[in-house]
C-alpha cells in the first residue's frame, strides 16, 4: 500500500493529510485535507495548473481578476491582483462587473458560479473583461458526474446556496454564449496527493494562449 506520508502538497509542502469536510474520504479513498493549509482535491489540481502555465506564460507581466479566495492562487505571481470577496469592501456582481472590456490577463473563478442566479450573464461578463491576449479560467463541482444540470432556480441553503449542480452539458452553455472567436479548453489534472482527477474550464480568443493550455492538458 503507498504511504500517504510520501504525499507532499504542492502549495505547502506540508505531508501530513486527514479527513475532509465531514469526515470524508476522497474518491479514491485517502484523506483529502492537507493538515498544514486545508488544501482539498481541488485546490492541489488547480495549483498543478497553474504551476505548469507559469513556465510558459508571462505571468509577472499580467494582471488578474480573481472571484472569490482559492488556496490554489498565489497573488503573488501577477503584476496587479483584484480579489473580489462576496459582502467584502470589493465585491463584484459577476452579473454586471463595472469593469471596462479586456480590463484583465487573467480572470479566475472557481465553485461561484453555481452560486449565481443568471449564470449565462456571469460567463459573458467575466469573457468580457478579460484581455485578447489572457484568458478566462473557471471551475464548477464535479462537472462530470451528472449528464444533465440540476437547476432547480433558487439558492437552496441545503445545498450551499447552489441555484443548480452542473452536469458536463454545462459545455452547451458555453456554446451559446461564448463566440466562434472564443477558443473553449477542458483541462483534467491529476491531485498529487490522491490521485483523484478533476477538470477545469479555460476560454481565451488567443490562439497562442490556447495553445499553450492545450499543451499542459495533454
Amino acid at each position: 500500500m503507498e504511504d500517504l506520508n510520501m504525499s507532499v502538497c504542492n502549495i505547502c509542502g506540508g505531508n501530513e493529510f486527514i479527513s475532509g469536510p465531514g469526515g470524508r474520504l476522497s474518491l479514491t479513498g485517502k484523506p483529502p485535507k492537507c493538515k498544514g493549509c486545508s488544501s482539498l482535491e481541488r485546490h492541489r489540481c488547480l495549483r498543478e495548473i497553474y504551476l505548469q502555465l507559469n513556465n510558459f506564460m508571462p505571468f509577472k507581466k499580467m494582471s488578474a481578476l480573481q472571484i472569490s479566495k482559492d488556496r490554489a492562487i498565489d497573488p503573488e505571481w501577477f503584476a496587479s491582483h483584484e480579489l473580489s470577496i462576496y459582502g467584502g469592501d470589493n465585491s463584484i456582481d459577476i452579473q454586471n462587473i463595472g469593469r471596462q472590456d479586456n480590463r484583465y490577463d487573467v480572470v479566475i473563478c472557481n465553485h461561484v458560479l453555481e452560486h449565481i442566479e443568471n449564470d449565462y450573464l456571469a460567463l459573458k461578463e467575466l469573457m468580457r473583461v478579460s484581455s485578447d491576449s489572457g484568458f478566462f479560467q473557471l471551475a464548477v463541482p464535479d462537472p462530470c458526474y451528472l449528464k444533465k444540470t440540476q437547476d432547480w432556480g433558487y439558492p437552496d441553503e441545503n445545498k450551499h446556496g447552489h441555484y443548480r449542480m452542473y452536469g458536463i452539458d454545462i459545455e452547451e452553455r458555453f456554446e451559446k454564449v461564448f463566440s466562434s472567436e472564443v477558443e473553449k479548453i477542458k483541462v483534467f489534472v491529476v491531485d498529487p496527493v490522491t490521485g483523484l482527477n478533476d477538470l477545469f474550464f479555460f476560454f481565451t480568443r488567443s490562439l497562442k494562449v490556447a495553445s499553450l493550455i492545450k499543451g499542459i492538458s495533454e
